[in-house]
Protein backbone atom coordinates (compact mmCIF):
# COMPACT_ATOMS: atom_id res chain seq x y z
CA UNK A 1 0.00 0.00 0.00
CA UNK A 2 1.23 3.56 -0.87
CA UNK A 3 2.45 5.52 2.02
CA UNK A 4 0.66 8.42 1.30
CA UNK A 5 -2.75 5.73 1.96
CA UNK A 6 -1.41 4.31 4.88
CA UNK A 7 -1.10 7.49 6.59
CA UNK A 8 -4.45 8.48 5.72
CA UNK A 9 -6.19 5.29 6.97
CA UNK A 10 -3.72 5.75 9.90
CA UNK A 11 -5.35 9.25 10.67
CA UNK A 12 -8.64 7.36 10.10
CA UNK A 13 -8.24 5.26 12.91
CA UNK A 14 -7.35 7.19 14.97
CA UNK A 15 -9.56 10.01 14.56
CA UNK A 16 -12.30 7.05 15.37
CA UNK A 17 -10.24 6.24 18.52
CA UNK A 18 -10.76 9.60 19.49
CA UNK A 19 -14.62 9.88 18.96
CA UNK A 20 -15.29 6.77 20.54
CA UNK A 21 -13.93 7.69 23.41
CA UNK A 22 -15.24 11.04 23.27
CA UNK A 23 -18.70 9.20 22.63
CA UNK A 24 -18.60 6.15 25.01
CA UNK A 25 -15.94 7.54 27.97
CA UNK A 26 -17.15 10.15 29.08
CA UNK A 27 -20.94 10.85 30.48
CA UNK A 28 -23.83 11.39 28.47
CA UNK A 29 -26.02 14.36 28.04
CA UNK A 30 -29.06 12.11 28.44
CA UNK A 31 -30.66 13.71 31.89
CA UNK A 32 -31.44 11.79 34.69
CA UNK A 33 -35.37 11.38 33.78
CA UNK A 34 -36.97 8.71 31.70
CA UNK A 35 -38.36 10.36 28.53
CA UNK A 36 -36.29 13.42 28.39
CA UNK A 37 -34.81 12.59 24.63
CA UNK A 38 -37.04 9.17 23.84
CA UNK A 39 -34.56 8.19 20.89
CA UNK A 40 -31.29 9.03 22.85
CA UNK A 41 -30.30 5.52 23.92
CA UNK A 42 -31.20 3.85 19.94
CA UNK A 43 -28.94 6.68 19.08
CA UNK A 44 -26.25 5.49 21.19
CA UNK A 45 -26.02 2.02 20.15
CA UNK A 46 -25.92 3.14 16.31
CA UNK A 47 -23.32 5.39 17.40
CA UNK A 48 -21.78 2.53 19.26
CA UNK A 49 -21.88 0.34 16.33
CA UNK A 50 -20.52 2.49 13.83
CA UNK A 51 -17.13 3.27 16.11
CA UNK A 52 -16.45 -0.60 16.19
CA UNK A 53 -14.97 0.10 12.81
CA UNK A 54 -12.90 2.96 11.06
CA UNK A 55 -15.02 5.91 9.76
CA UNK A 56 -15.21 7.77 7.15
CA UNK A 57 -15.09 11.64 7.94
CA UNK A 58 -18.35 12.07 6.07
CA UNK A 59 -19.70 9.82 8.52
CA UNK A 60 -17.98 11.67 11.14
CA UNK A 61 -19.86 14.80 10.16
CA UNK A 62 -23.10 13.03 9.74
CA UNK A 63 -22.30 11.44 13.35
CA UNK A 64 -21.55 15.33 14.85
CA UNK A 65 -24.80 16.72 12.77
CA UNK A 66 -26.74 14.14 14.82
CA UNK A 67 -25.72 14.98 18.20
CA UNK A 68 -26.28 18.67 17.22
CA UNK A 69 -29.89 17.72 16.44
CA UNK A 70 -29.97 15.90 19.90
CA UNK A 71 -28.66 19.09 21.72
CA UNK A 72 -25.08 17.30 22.89
CA UNK A 73 -23.42 20.34 21.72
CA UNK A 74 -20.24 19.93 23.56
CA UNK A 75 -19.76 16.72 22.15
CA UNK A 76 -20.47 17.65 18.75
CA UNK A 77 -18.11 20.48 18.76
CA UNK A 78 -15.31 17.98 20.66
CA UNK A 79 -16.30 16.13 17.16
CA UNK A 80 -15.69 18.86 15.18
CA UNK A 81 -12.31 20.23 16.17
CA UNK A 82 -11.12 16.85 16.32
CA UNK A 83 -12.06 16.84 12.35
CA UNK A 84 -10.08 19.88 12.32
CA UNK A 85 -7.02 18.55 13.55
CA UNK A 86 -7.02 15.26 12.31
CA UNK A 87 -8.46 15.91 8.48
CA UNK A 88 -6.69 17.75 5.46
CA UNK A 89 -9.76 17.63 3.38
CA UNK A 90 -10.44 20.39 2.44
CA UNK A 91 -14.58 20.19 2.57
CA UNK A 92 -14.47 18.43 5.56
CA UNK A 93 -12.00 21.36 7.42
CA UNK A 94 -15.02 24.15 5.72
CA UNK A 95 -17.57 22.23 7.39
CA UNK A 96 -16.02 21.66 10.90
CA UNK A 97 -15.33 25.10 10.82
CA UNK A 98 -18.42 26.84 9.55
CA UNK A 99 -20.31 24.57 12.53
CA UNK A 100 -17.60 25.63 15.23
CA UNK A 101 -18.32 29.41 14.25
CA UNK A 102 -22.07 28.54 14.41
CA UNK A 103 -22.20 27.34 18.19
CA UNK A 104 -19.58 29.87 18.90
CA UNK A 105 -22.23 32.39 17.95
CA UNK A 106 -24.82 30.71 19.92
CA UNK A 107 -22.40 30.57 23.03
CA UNK A 108 -21.88 34.33 22.98
CA UNK A 109 -17.88 33.74 22.05
CA UNK A 110 -18.10 35.85 18.73
CA UNK A 111 -15.20 37.00 18.03
CA UNK A 112 -14.08 33.04 18.22
CA UNK A 113 -16.92 32.55 16.11
CA UNK A 114 -15.07 34.96 13.24
CA UNK A 115 -11.96 33.10 13.14
CA UNK A 116 -13.31 29.97 12.18
CA UNK A 117 -15.59 32.13 9.48
CA UNK A 118 -12.06 33.81 8.33
CA UNK A 119 -10.25 30.11 8.36
CA UNK A 120 -13.07 29.09 5.64
CA UNK A 121 -13.29 31.82 3.55
CA UNK A 122 -8.66 32.19 3.33
CA UNK A 123 -9.11 28.81 1.91
CA UNK A 124 -12.12 29.43 -0.50
CA UNK A 125 -12.70 33.32 -0.59
CA UNK A 126 -16.00 32.73 -3.14
CA UNK A 127 -18.57 31.87 -0.39
CA UNK A 128 -21.33 34.39 0.02
CA UNK A 129 -23.19 32.94 2.68
CA UNK A 130 -19.84 32.17 4.96
CA UNK A 131 -19.03 35.53 4.32
CA UNK A 132 -22.38 36.85 6.32
CA UNK A 133 -21.80 34.84 8.57
CA UNK A 134 -19.14 36.55 9.21
CA UNK A 135 -20.48 40.14 8.85
CA UNK A 136 -23.09 39.13 11.58
CA UNK A 137 -20.52 37.66 14.06
CA UNK A 138 -18.78 40.61 13.44
CA UNK A 139 -22.12 42.84 14.23
CA UNK A 140 -22.44 40.94 17.11
CA UNK A 141 -19.36 41.29 18.68
CA UNK A 142 -19.72 44.99 18.08
CA UNK A 143 -16.79 45.56 15.78
CA UNK A 144 -18.59 47.34 13.34
CA UNK A 145 -15.94 49.04 10.79
CA UNK A 146 -15.32 45.40 9.69
CA UNK A 147 -19.25 44.58 10.11
CA UNK A 148 -20.38 46.51 7.19
CA UNK A 149 -17.08 46.10 4.90
CA UNK A 150 -18.53 42.51 4.89
CA UNK A 151 -21.82 43.19 4.77
CA UNK A 152 -20.84 45.52 1.66
CA UNK A 153 -19.28 43.09 0.12
CA UNK A 154 -21.91 40.69 0.46
CA UNK A 155 -24.31 43.05 -1.14
CA UNK A 156 -22.11 41.49 -4.53
CA UNK A 157 -22.90 37.47 -3.74
CA UNK A 158 -25.72 35.39 -5.41
CA UNK A 159 -28.06 35.48 -2.73
CA UNK A 160 -31.57 35.64 -2.31
CA UNK A 161 -33.22 38.86 -2.52
CA UNK A 162 -34.39 38.57 1.00
CA UNK A 163 -31.06 38.14 2.08
CA UNK A 164 -29.76 41.04 0.78
CA UNK A 165 -33.00 43.09 1.95
CA UNK A 166 -31.80 41.74 5.22
CA UNK A 167 -28.22 43.43 4.58
CA UNK A 168 -29.38 46.67 4.54
CA UNK A 169 -31.46 46.09 7.82
CA UNK A 170 -28.02 45.42 9.12
CA UNK A 171 -26.04 48.41 7.33
CA UNK A 172 -28.77 50.74 9.18
CA UNK A 173 -28.81 49.40 12.47
CA UNK A 174 -24.57 49.72 12.01
CA UNK A 175 -25.03 53.60 11.25
CA UNK A 176 -26.78 54.01 14.43
CA UNK A 177 -25.46 51.73 17.07
CA UNK A 178 -21.94 52.35 16.23
CA UNK A 179 -20.35 54.74 19.33
CA UNK A 180 -17.02 55.04 18.46
CA UNK A 181 -13.77 53.72 16.32
CA UNK A 182 -10.49 54.16 16.84
CA UNK A 183 -7.58 53.06 14.53
CA UNK A 184 -4.18 53.23 14.99
CA UNK A 185 -1.01 52.38 12.57
CA UNK A 186 2.55 52.97 13.08
CA UNK A 187 4.79 52.04 9.86
CA UNK A 188 8.35 52.14 8.53
CA UNK A 189 8.46 54.34 5.31
CA UNK A 190 11.28 54.53 2.60
CA UNK A 191 11.39 57.24 0.50
CA UNK A 192 13.17 57.53 -2.38
CA UNK A 193 12.62 61.81 -2.62
CA UNK A 194 11.48 63.47 0.73
CA UNK A 195 11.96 66.86 -1.09
CA UNK A 196 10.15 66.25 -4.37
CA UNK A 197 13.75 67.23 -5.93
CA UNK A 198 13.58 67.21 -9.65
CA UNK A 199 17.08 65.92 -9.37
CA UNK A 200 19.17 68.82 -11.54
CA UNK A 201 21.95 70.15 -10.06
CA UNK A 202 21.11 74.20 -10.56
CA UNK A 203 19.49 76.70 -12.39
CA UNK A 204 21.03 78.63 -14.95
CA UNK A 205 20.44 82.16 -16.78
CA UNK A 206 22.59 84.03 -19.46
CA UNK A 207 22.76 87.82 -18.93
CA UNK A 208 24.90 90.25 -19.86
CA UNK A 209 27.14 87.47 -21.70
CA UNK A 210 27.65 85.73 -18.35
CA UNK A 211 26.09 82.93 -17.35
CA UNK A 212 25.03 82.79 -13.75
CA UNK A 213 23.66 79.58 -12.03
CA UNK A 214 22.05 78.70 -8.53
CA UNK A 215 21.96 75.22 -7.03
CA UNK A 216 18.84 73.28 -6.98
CA UNK A 217 17.23 71.50 -4.30
CA UNK A 218 18.80 67.76 -4.12
CA UNK A 219 17.05 64.80 -3.96
CA UNK A 220 16.70 63.64 -0.43
CA UNK A 221 15.94 59.79 -0.14
CA UNK A 222 15.46 58.11 3.66
CA UNK A 223 13.69 55.94 6.10
CA UNK A 224 11.25 57.42 8.30
CA UNK A 225 8.43 56.39 10.49
CA UNK A 226 4.42 57.27 10.43
CA UNK A 227 2.48 57.04 12.77
CA UNK A 228 -1.02 57.54 12.11
CA UNK A 229 -4.71 57.75 15.02
CA UNK A 230 -8.35 58.73 13.91
CA UNK A 231 -11.00 58.94 16.65
CA UNK A 232 -14.66 59.05 15.28
CA UNK A 233 -17.32 59.12 18.36
CA UNK A 234 -21.22 59.47 17.59
CA UNK A 235 -23.29 60.70 20.23
CA UNK A 236 -27.08 59.46 19.60
CA UNK A 237 -29.68 62.60 20.81
CA UNK A 238 -32.74 60.89 18.79
CA UNK A 239 -33.12 58.14 16.24
CA UNK A 240 -32.02 59.71 13.35
CA UNK A 241 -29.84 62.77 14.87
CA UNK A 242 -26.69 62.93 16.95
CA UNK A 243 -23.82 64.69 17.32
CA UNK A 244 -20.37 63.26 16.07
CA UNK A 245 -16.94 64.12 16.56
CA UNK A 246 -13.81 63.53 14.93
CA UNK A 247 -10.00 63.82 16.18
CA UNK A 248 -6.60 62.38 14.35
CA UNK A 249 -3.38 63.08 14.19
CA UNK A 250 -0.27 61.95 11.97
CA UNK A 251 3.50 62.48 12.19
CA UNK A 252 6.14 61.39 9.40
CA UNK A 253 9.53 61.40 11.10
CA UNK A 254 12.66 61.00 9.11
CA UNK A 255 16.45 61.32 10.68
CA UNK A 256 16.95 64.85 11.32
CA UNK A 257 13.85 67.40 11.26
CA UNK A 258 14.27 68.87 7.87
CA UNK A 259 11.44 67.11 6.46
CA UNK A 260 9.09 66.11 9.41
CA UNK A 261 5.80 66.28 8.92
CA UNK A 262 3.33 66.65 12.07
CA UNK A 263 -0.74 67.66 12.03
CA UNK A 264 -3.50 67.55 14.43
CA UNK A 265 -7.29 67.31 13.31
CA UNK A 266 -10.45 67.96 15.11
CA UNK A 267 -14.06 68.70 14.58
CA UNK A 268 -17.41 68.21 15.51
CA UNK A 269 -21.08 68.63 14.36
CA UNK A 270 -24.49 67.58 14.05
CA UNK A 271 -25.13 64.35 11.94
CA UNK A 272 -28.16 63.10 10.27
CA UNK A 273 -29.30 59.15 9.22
CA UNK A 274 -31.96 57.80 7.15
CA UNK A 275 -32.59 54.05 5.83
CA UNK A 276 -29.82 53.85 3.20
CA UNK A 277 -27.42 56.64 4.46
CA UNK A 278 -26.23 59.66 6.22
CA UNK A 279 -24.81 63.23 6.19
CA UNK A 280 -22.52 65.49 8.42
CA UNK A 281 -21.67 68.59 8.99
CA UNK A 282 -18.53 69.76 11.23
CA UNK A 283 -16.80 73.23 11.92
CA UNK A 284 -12.92 71.71 11.76
CA UNK A 285 -9.42 72.81 13.13
CA UNK A 286 -6.03 72.02 11.76
CA UNK A 287 -2.47 72.28 12.81
CA UNK A 288 0.13 71.56 11.02
CA UNK A 289 4.29 71.43 12.14
CA UNK A 290 6.82 70.88 8.98
CA UNK A 291 10.54 70.73 9.37
CA UNK A 292 10.44 71.08 13.18
CA UNK A 293 7.85 74.54 12.71
CA UNK A 294 4.47 75.67 13.45
CA UNK A 295 3.73 75.81 9.77
CA UNK A 296 -0.22 76.05 8.97
CA UNK A 297 -3.47 76.74 10.97
CA UNK A 298 -7.11 75.88 9.25
CA UNK A 299 -10.06 77.08 10.11
CA UNK A 300 -12.89 75.93 8.24
CA UNK A 301 -15.99 73.75 7.57
CA UNK A 302 -16.73 69.87 6.49
CA UNK A 303 -20.18 68.25 4.76
CA UNK A 304 -19.79 64.49 4.18
CA UNK A 305 -22.56 62.07 2.99
CA UNK A 306 -23.18 58.40 2.01
CA UNK A 307 -25.64 57.18 -0.16
CA UNK A 308 -26.73 53.16 -0.48
CA UNK A 309 -28.23 52.35 -3.99
CA UNK A 310 -28.03 48.35 -4.15
CA UNK A 311 -24.74 47.44 -5.01
CA UNK A 312 -23.77 50.94 -5.70
CA UNK A 313 -22.13 53.39 -2.60
CA UNK A 314 -21.91 57.10 -3.55
CA UNK A 315 -19.69 59.03 -0.93
CA UNK A 316 -19.09 62.74 -1.13
CA UNK A 317 -17.33 65.51 1.00
CA UNK A 318 -16.86 69.10 0.64
CA UNK A 319 -14.42 71.64 2.73
CA UNK A 320 -13.89 75.40 3.36
CA UNK A 321 -10.60 75.81 5.39
CA UNK A 322 -8.91 79.69 6.17
CA UNK A 323 -5.28 79.36 6.50
CA UNK A 324 -2.86 81.02 8.54
CA UNK A 325 0.61 80.80 8.48
CA UNK A 326 3.07 81.10 11.36
CA UNK A 327 5.72 82.56 8.66
CA UNK A 328 5.28 86.18 8.74
CA UNK A 329 6.89 85.85 5.13
CA UNK A 330 4.99 83.17 3.77
CA UNK A 331 1.66 84.57 5.58
CA UNK A 332 2.25 87.52 3.67
CA UNK A 333 2.18 85.31 -0.10
CA UNK A 334 0.00 82.43 0.85
CA UNK A 335 -2.90 83.54 3.29
CA UNK A 336 -6.00 82.65 1.94
CA UNK A 337 -8.66 79.75 1.65
CA UNK A 338 -8.63 76.08 0.69
CA UNK A 339 -11.62 74.81 -1.55
CA UNK A 340 -12.25 70.76 -1.57
CA UNK A 341 -15.07 68.95 -2.94
CA UNK A 342 -15.12 64.77 -3.71
CA UNK A 343 -17.31 62.39 -5.15
CA UNK A 344 -16.39 58.94 -4.88
CA UNK A 345 -19.01 55.66 -6.26
CA UNK A 346 -18.28 51.97 -5.37
CA UNK A 347 -20.12 49.35 -7.32
CA UNK A 348 -20.06 46.19 -5.66
CA UNK A 349 -19.05 43.36 -8.46
CA UNK A 350 -19.28 40.18 -6.55
CA UNK A 351 -18.56 39.53 -2.83
CA UNK A 352 -14.85 40.05 -3.29
CA UNK A 353 -14.44 42.64 -5.75
CA UNK A 354 -15.15 46.13 -6.11
CA UNK A 355 -14.21 48.96 -7.82
CA UNK A 356 -14.34 53.03 -7.18
CA UNK A 357 -13.91 55.88 -8.73
CA UNK A 358 -12.80 59.82 -7.32
CA UNK A 359 -13.60 63.17 -8.86
CA UNK A 360 -11.71 65.65 -6.94
CA UNK A 361 -11.48 69.66 -7.53
CA UNK A 362 -9.38 71.60 -4.96
CA UNK A 363 -8.92 75.31 -5.56
CA UNK A 364 -6.51 76.95 -3.25
CA UNK A 365 -6.99 80.46 -3.07
CA UNK A 366 -4.22 82.54 -2.04
CA UNK A 367 -3.25 86.86 -1.81
CA UNK A 368 -0.65 86.18 -4.50
CA UNK A 369 -2.33 85.26 -7.33
CA UNK A 370 0.57 83.11 -8.88
CA UNK A 371 0.23 81.07 -6.07
CA UNK A 372 -3.49 80.44 -6.34
CA UNK A 373 -4.56 77.18 -8.86
CA UNK A 374 -7.26 74.80 -9.63
CA UNK A 375 -7.01 70.98 -9.37
CA UNK A 376 -9.06 68.04 -10.61
CA UNK A 377 -8.01 64.73 -9.84
CA UNK A 378 -9.23 61.79 -10.92
CA UNK A 379 -8.99 58.19 -9.77
CA UNK A 380 -9.82 54.30 -10.54
CA UNK A 381 -9.33 51.79 -8.19
CA UNK A 382 -10.25 48.03 -7.50
CA UNK A 383 -10.14 45.98 -4.46
CA UNK A 384 -10.15 42.16 -4.38
CA UNK A 385 -10.10 39.19 -1.70
CA UNK A 386 -7.75 36.73 -2.50
CA UNK A 387 -6.97 33.10 -1.06
CA UNK A 388 -4.74 32.99 1.97
CA UNK A 389 -6.14 35.69 3.70
CA UNK A 390 -4.76 38.59 1.52
CA UNK A 391 -6.48 41.47 -0.12
CA UNK A 392 -5.45 43.79 -2.64
CA UNK A 393 -5.86 47.27 -4.04
CA UNK A 394 -4.66 49.04 -6.69
CA UNK A 395 -5.32 52.68 -7.79
CA UNK A 396 -3.96 54.90 -10.42
CA UNK A 397 -4.94 58.49 -10.46
CA UNK A 398 -4.17 61.70 -12.52
CA UNK A 399 -3.99 65.23 -11.37
CA UNK A 400 -4.15 68.31 -13.31
CA UNK A 401 -3.03 71.46 -12.04
CA UNK A 402 -3.01 75.39 -13.58
CA UNK A 403 -2.06 78.03 -11.52
CA UNK A 404 -4.45 81.50 -12.18
CA UNK A 405 -1.31 83.78 -12.85
CA UNK A 406 2.10 84.27 -14.71
CA UNK A 407 5.28 84.18 -13.05
CA UNK A 408 8.97 84.22 -14.15
CA UNK A 409 10.25 81.26 -14.49
CA UNK A 410 13.55 80.03 -15.51
CA UNK A 411 13.59 78.13 -19.03
CA UNK A 412 15.70 75.08 -20.02
CA UNK A 413 17.76 77.05 -22.08
CA UNK A 414 19.04 79.45 -19.55
CA UNK A 415 16.64 82.33 -20.22
CA UNK A 416 13.59 84.07 -18.25
CA UNK A 417 10.06 83.60 -19.46
CA UNK A 418 6.86 84.98 -17.71
CA UNK A 419 4.25 81.92 -18.22
CA UNK A 420 1.63 80.55 -16.12
CA UNK A 421 2.23 77.42 -14.42
CA UNK A 422 0.30 74.16 -15.26
CA UNK A 423 1.27 70.49 -14.21
CA UNK A 424 0.18 66.84 -14.17
CA UNK A 425 0.67 64.02 -11.59
CA UNK A 426 0.06 60.74 -12.23
CA UNK A 427 0.01 58.32 -9.22
CA UNK A 428 -0.27 54.47 -8.48
CA UNK A 429 -1.18 53.09 -5.28
CA UNK A 430 -0.74 49.28 -4.83
CA UNK A 431 -1.45 47.54 -0.93
CA UNK A 432 -1.41 44.17 -0.23
CA UNK A 433 -3.26 43.29 2.98
CA UNK A 434 -3.15 40.28 5.08
CA UNK A 435 -5.79 39.02 8.07
CA UNK A 436 -3.37 36.52 9.85
CA UNK A 437 -3.48 38.19 12.85
CA UNK A 438 -7.43 39.28 12.94
CA UNK A 439 -7.43 37.51 16.81
CA UNK A 440 -5.11 40.50 17.89
CA UNK A 441 -7.49 42.89 15.82
CA UNK A 442 -4.11 43.67 13.96
CA UNK A 443 -3.61 43.77 10.05
CA UNK A 444 -0.43 44.00 7.93
CA UNK A 445 -0.02 46.20 4.88
CA UNK A 446 2.36 46.57 2.59
CA UNK A 447 1.79 49.76 0.14
CA UNK A 448 3.48 51.31 -2.80
CA UNK A 449 3.29 54.57 -4.23
CA UNK A 450 4.90 55.54 -7.35
CA UNK A 451 4.23 59.52 -8.11
CA UNK A 452 5.59 61.27 -10.92
CA UNK A 453 5.13 65.18 -11.94
CA UNK A 454 5.33 67.13 -14.99
CA UNK A 455 5.47 70.26 -15.64
CA UNK A 456 5.88 72.97 -18.01
CA UNK A 457 7.72 74.42 -15.50
CA UNK A 458 10.96 72.03 -16.01
CA UNK A 459 12.44 72.69 -12.08
CA UNK A 460 9.29 71.58 -10.81
CA UNK A 461 8.81 68.28 -12.11
CA UNK A 462 9.68 65.27 -9.85
CA UNK A 463 9.31 61.46 -9.61
CA UNK A 464 8.83 59.65 -5.98
CA UNK A 465 8.65 56.11 -4.86
CA UNK A 466 7.55 55.31 -1.72
CA UNK A 467 7.23 52.09 0.61
CA UNK A 468 4.77 51.43 3.39
CA UNK A 469 4.76 48.77 5.61
CA UNK A 470 1.90 49.31 8.13
CA UNK A 471 0.61 47.78 11.20
CA UNK A 472 -3.35 48.41 11.70
CA UNK A 473 -4.81 48.29 14.51
CA UNK A 474 -8.95 48.81 15.28
CA UNK A 475 -10.53 49.08 18.16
Amino acid sequence: MPSHLRQARARSAVLSATLAAMVFASPMAWGEEEGQLPDARPAAAEEKAHTQRILTQEEVLSLAKRLMSLKRVDEAEKIYRALLKASTNENVRNEADFQLGQILVLRGRYREAALHFINILNRKPDLPRVRLELARAYFLDKNYPDAAFQFELVKGGDLPPAVIANVDVFLDRIRRQKNWTLDFSINPVMDSNISQASGEKEECIDIWGMTLCRPLKEKASGVGVNVNANLDYFKRLSQDWGLRASMGFSALEYSGKEFDDYSLYAALGPRYLWASGEASLQPTFRKRWYGGKQYREEYGLRVDGRQILGRLILSGAASYAANSYDNARLHTFLKGATWWGRVQPRYILNDRTFVQAGLDFVREDTREAAYSYDSWIYSLGAYRVLPYGLSLFVQGSLAQTKYQAPQWFVTRDNRIEETVRRDKTLGLTVSLSSNRFEKYNLTPIVRYSHTKRTSNIWSREYERNRWDFLMNLRI
